[in-house]
């Protein structure tokens, strides 16, 4: 029996990432993270990874949840490695203090 081989690469970062409008007790979640962690779901479970780089242009709950790209860009590299036939599926999600995004990526060979 052989086993399968892989490689595993792992990005660290938040979709949504907000600081400077955390919520402290953790009260209840901003209506633009929840609607840029799913529209962020949708871009990647379509494979539309350009309008994700492009996130300038996908207006106000982008420019809210990414003040700042550092956070960013680690889901942008990993994006980058999907092929067309991989599985994509999201193995945690969840928005805490109401502006960060806990939704991880998983990216599974074909």
């Amino acid at each position: 029996m052989h086993a399968k081989k892989g490689v595993l690469i792992l990005a660290s970062g938040n979709i949504v990432h907000n600081l400077g409008v955390l919520r402290f007790p953790e009260s209840s979640t901003y209506d633009w993270a929840i609607e840029f962690d799913e529209q962020s779901k949708t871009l990647i479970e379509k494979g539309d990874h350009q309008s994700l780089v492009d996130y300038q242009k996908l207006g106000q709950a982008a420019a809210l949840s990414i003040p700042t790209p550092d956070h960013f860009y680690p889901l942008l590299y990993a994006l980058g490695l999907q092929r067309p036939k991989d599985k994509v599926s999201f193995p945690i999600d969840g928005i805490a203090y109401g502006s960060t995004s806990m939704r991880s990526v998983l990216i599974e060979a074909a």
